[in-house]
């Protein structure tokens, strides 16, 4: 574990979100976000290395980095904040930089978000996009972090479901696969972002009327066996690590293509943070593995 790592492990327990220690917390910040969540988002101003712009892409604000028409690569990133909150700068940098590293165009939905929305409408939008997506005829990778990583996860599931393509590429940042929160959490060294009570009932709010360990929401649940390759990361110092392993062994006992990259010491979504040599490490076999033919 890196300096930095260490500060950022810090930095994460002073911030910890106190909305994910009870239901009642989460239940009272997604009051809070539901008040706002559906405003337009306005792109930070600052240095990027790609042309970024914002589009209203099947009726969803969509964020879209190096448009260009003669791109190599197309990317769909899904971004996490536990299915309420809104896309952050981490999020728009990795895809800025991404974009950049791959010659690709990368496509962020700003998909809508619970307890206003629940995962029909995103499915549907996300569904609409990738079909428009897959005329271009460029190779497609679909990732996402944290619940867009279980969002990643599930919306390929329901390609197969539906005799859909897969995409080239599934690549999954510390995936939240089971938003019952079913497993074993209590021998997780230590996550400065946990909590397990606020985090059923912020998984509860997205599901709506589904059953918390229906496939669409918590794809460790769901039929993997026509997943196309997939690359997993998560850090050991994660709540969710045993059950991100757990999905990854589902995937090899089904003779999927898959890679599990585990950050020793590591926290939530380590990959996306540009400030940590691991991060820049990850970065950089996020760029190889999409670039690499299959």
């Amino acid at each position: 574990m890196s300096k930095m790592s260490k500060i950022v492990e810090y930095t994460l327990e002073k911030r910890h979100p106190e909305y994910l220690v009870s239901a009642e917390s989460a239940r009272e910040h997604m009051h809070k976000r539901s008040l706002e969540e559906d405003n337009e988002f306005k792109i930070p101003k600052r240095i990027y290395h790609s042309k970024v712009k914002s589009k209203n892409l099947f009726n969803c604000q969509t964020l879209i980095f190096n448009g260009a028409e003669d791109c190599s690569h197309i990317v769909i990133y899904l971004h996490g904040g536990a299915y309420v909150n809104e896309i952050m700068i981490p999020h728009i940098s990795f895809c800025d930089r991404l974009a950049k590293k791959i010659n690709g165009t990368v496509f962020a939905p700003l998909y809508p978000l619970a307890p206003n929305h629940t995962y029909e409408e995103t499915y549907e939008i996300i569904e609409k996009l990738y079909k428009h997506l897959l005329d271009m005829g460029k190779p497609i990778t679909i990732m996402g972090d944290s619940s867009g990583g279980g969002l990643s996860a599930a919306f390929a599931q329901y390609l197969a479901a539906n005799d859909l393509p897969q995409p080239e590429n599934l690549i999954l940042i510390s995936p939240w696969v089971d938003v019952s929160m079913s497993g074993n959490y209590d021998d997780v060294e230590k996550d400065p972002m946990s909590g397990v009570d606020g985090l059923r009932e912020l998984g509860r709010a997205w599901a709506g009327d589904l059953d918390l360990k229906d496939y669409k929401v918590s794809p460790l649940f769901g039929d993997v066996s026509k997943l196309s390759r997939t690359t997993i990361f998560v850090g050991t110092h994660e709540q969710i690590y045993h059950d991100v392993v757990n999905f990854y062994n589902k995937l090899k006992d089904n003779n999927i293509d898959v890679e599990l990259n585990v950050g020793e010491e590591m926290n939530h979504v380590y990959p996306v943070y540009p400030l940590v040599p691991e991060s820049k490490e990850a970065f950089n076999h996020i760029v190889e593995r999409i670039l690499e033919k299959n």
